[in-house]
């Protein structure tokens, strides 16, 4: 059920050596301008959140550091949930705009695994990936979840983990036709369809579609189904909403205007605040 939505809010909490320093824009009294862009997808491939803070504390300039934990809320009064969370990539130098000064984070999702080793694991012939994926895990000890795998592959001839856990990681979900991502920050390995569904959203112009929906095929030609087939459907819709948190990678999704009317899930796209309007785009598939 959608839930009406007005009184946009947003918050960006960085978890400081000293503090926890909270920013917010909305009606409270505290409020400041924020804007960011938060993009999101089902690829394994990190991606960077910038918010710009108007007019902070000064103090603060030196007490956000590189490494800081950081999150992003945003929503309307009543139903504010999480867009992102990370550490702080880069920092930058506060800068004049007209009146107000402008300082700019960059936020990187989900935990740094990049210092973690090389795996030297070897699994004999006729392993299954839902065997090697565990091992992985652990010894590398990445925290995974929501693991379903669309195809379950078996190594004839056995499997050599001797890369990083991540690279590993990422090939076992290929060859499974499985997406490796992070969820608000969350490493996750998941089948699109696996029937997981937590809710459906129902997006239609009265709860807040704005643009859209256009639909496309994902590939031209489906003849040569094992080369073409990525587990994720052969049909992509794109559309525009206000603002949404709900709506993020792998979210169920009712989509109708007066023209269309589909069941999706969402595969990537971004949410925004310019300090104007408050959108989400995004792209869904369906089979």
């Amino acid at each position: 059920m959608a839930k009406s939505q007005f009184n946009f809010e947003c918050k960006v909490v960085v978890h400081t050596a000293n503090a926890n320093l909270t920013y917010q824009y909305g009606k409270m009294a505290n409020a400041i301008e924020i804007h960011f862009n938060v993009p999101f997808s089902q690829e394994t491939e990190k991606h960077i959140t910038e918010v710009e803070l108007f007019n902070i504390d000064p103090k603060h300039f030196n007490l956000i550091k590189p490494g800081n934990k950081a999150e992003l809320y945003a929503g309307y009064h009543g139903d504010v949930g999480l867009l992102v969370s990370g550490t702080i990539y880069k920092t930058t130098i506060p800068t004049i705009k007209e009146a107000d000064t402008s300082y700019k984070l960059r936020i990187l999702e989900g935990e740094d695994y990049t210092k973690k080793p090389k795996l030297n694991l070897t699994f004999a012939a006729n392993t299954y990936a839902s065997t090697i994926i565990p091992q992985v895990v652990r010894t590398a000890g990445i925290n995974l979840r929501n693991v379903s795998l669309k195809d379950n592959k078996c190594y004839k001839d056995g499997f050599t983990a001797d890369s990083h856990p991540m690279e590993v990681l990422d090939t076992l979900a290929q060859d499974c036709k499985t997406s490796l991502f992070y969820l608000r920050g969350q490493l996750t390995l998941r089948y699109v369809y696996d029937g997981s569904i937590d809710g459906q959203f129902d997006l239609s112009p009265q709860t807040g579609l704005v643009e859209g929906p256009t639909r496309e095929s994902r590939d031209d030609d489906w003849a040569d189904y094992e080369e073409d087939d990525d587990g994720l459907g052969a049909w992509s819709y794109s559309a525009t909403s206000i603002l949404n948190y709900h709506l993020t990678t792998f979210s169920s999704v009712k989509l109708h205007n007066k023209y269309v009317n589909v069941n999706v899930m969402v595969i990537n796209g971004e949410h925004s605040f310019d300090g104007e309007e408050a959108r989400t785009e995004f792209e869904a598939v369906t089979k």
